[in-house]
């Protein structure tokens, strides 16, 4: 069950990335849905939710990403993480991919005022799925 769950999050992640990107704005109600879905298959996980959750409204208002569709994703990374070390990992590579990915925007598109960061969450995913932060 957890193997097909990995392949759903990461599939849905590249839909979403690809929608993010493309016109900037993702439907709340399927974000919900998953990040229901994820929190329900993985109920030992819930206090890496929580927090997750919590560091990402932070991020949010510290303007490092724009909306709700980032905290309702990192809450959702969050409920998938099984260890203390891998949330703090989760949170770094968060903000470490974040600042890269917003500085090359930034220089390859001058005047580019919103930033698609659901492709950050992609790479984030398949970094902690590499390394097995993700179970």
């Amino acid at each position: 069950m957890i193997n097909i769950l990995l392949i759903i999050v990461g599939a849905f992640l590249l839909f979403a990335s690809i929608i993010d990107w493309k016109f900037k704005a993702l439907p709340s109600i399927i974000l919900t849905a998953m990040v229901f879905v994820v929190a329900i298959l993985n109920p030992a996980n819930l206090w890496f939710g929580i927090i997750t959750f919590i560091v990402a409204y932070m991020l949010m208002e510290a303007d490092f990403f724009s909306g709700v569709a980032d905290i309702k994703i990192m809450t959702m990374l969050g409920f998938m993480i099984h260890t203390t070390n891998y949330l703090f990992a989760l949170i770094l590579l968060t903000v470490f991919f974040g600042f890269i990915w917003k500085l090359l925007i930034k220089w390859r598109f001058r005047k580019a005022t919103d930033v698609a960061f659901v492709p950050i969450f992609f790479f984030v995913y398949l970094t902690l799925l590499a390394v097995g932060g993700i179970l």
